[in-house]
C-alpha cells in the first residue's frame, strides 16, 4: 500500500517557512535588509528554490517578518492601554519601542522610507493606529501629554530615538535612551511652545514614496 504525503509535506513546508522567518529576521537584525538572499537561506537550511517557492521576493520576506513586529507592537500598545498610569503607559510604550528597533536594523529600515509607500505597509500600521490613537488620546486627557500632539508624530519620534543610537561610528544604543528622554521631556504639556507646523499628512507622504520607487524602478529597468 502506498502512503499518502500529503500531511508530512506540509508540516515541512511549514517548518521550512518558520525555519526561513527566523533566519532573516536574524539576519536582517544584524546586518539590515541588504543581507543577500543566499545568507538567509544557509542560515534556514534551505536551498534558495524552497526559499523563493515560499517568498518569491526579498521584500515578500521583509513584509512577513514586518507582519510579525506589527504583533510585538500591538501587544505593546495593549499593554500601556491596561497601564492605570497614563504617563507611566505612553512613556514605557515608546521605551520598548525604541528599544525593538534599535535591536533589529532591518526593522529600523522597514519601517522608515524603503517600504513606507508599500500597501502591504500601510495595512499592517491600520492594525496599530487605532491603540496608537487611543494611547496618546488617553495621555492628553489625563494632561500629561501636549494637547497638540497626533497619534502620526509617534512613529516619527520614535525613529528618531532609535537612529540616534546608530549615528556614530559605532552603534551605541544608550544614545537612543537619552534622545528619547529629551523628546518625553518635550512632549510633556508644562513647556510647551507653539508647533511651527501641523503633523505630517501621511497619505501624502504615502502617496510621494509610491511615485519615488515607481520612478526608481522604472530607471533600473533600463
Amino acid at each position: 500500500m502506498g502512503r499518502s504525503p500529503t500531511k508530512p509535506l506540509r508540516a515541512d513546508a511549514e517548518r521550512n517557512r518558520l525555519h526561513i522567518l527566523q533566519a532573516a529576521a536574524a539576519a536582517f537584525a544584524d546586518g539590515g535588509l541588504d543581507v543577500p538572499v543566499a545568507e538567509i537561506a544557509r542560515r534556514a537550511g534551505v536551498g534558495p528554490g524552497t526559499l523563493f517557492r515560499r517568498f518569491p521576493t526579498k521584500d515578500d520576506l521583509v513584509i512577513a517578518i514586518l507582519e510579525q513586529r506589527i504583533q510585538d507592537s500591538c501587544g505593546l500598545l495593549d499593554a500601556a492601554l491596561a497601564n492605570p498610569d497614563p504617563w507611566a503607559g505612553f512613556a514605557e510604550c515608546m521605551q520598548a519601542a525604541v528599544t525593538m528597533q534599535v535591536r533589529d536594523r532591518g526593522m529600523l529600515e522597514a519601517v522608515g522610507e524603503r517600504f513606507f509607500g508599500d500597501p502591504r505597509v500601510r495595512a499592517l500600521k491600520e492594525q496599530i493606529n487605532p491603540k496608537l490613537e487611543a494611547l496618546v488620546e488617553r495621555a492628553q486627557q489625563a494632561g500629561v501629554v501636549r494637547g497638540d500632539i497626533e497619534h502620526q508624530d509617534i512613529p516619527v519620534l520614535i525613529q528618531a530615538a532609535a537612529r540616534a543610537g546608530c549615528v556614530m561610528p559605532s552603534c551605541d544604543p544608550e544614545l537612543s535612551g537619552r534622545y528619547l528622554a529629551i523628546m518625553l521631556d518635550g512632549l510633556r504639556p508644562a513647556a510647551a511652545t507653539p508647533l511651527p507646523v501641523s503633523a505630517p499628512d501621511v497619505e501624502a507622504l504615502e502617496r510621494r514614496a509610491r511615485r519615488r520607487a515607481s520612478a526608481e524602478r522604472r530607471r533600473e529597468a533600463y
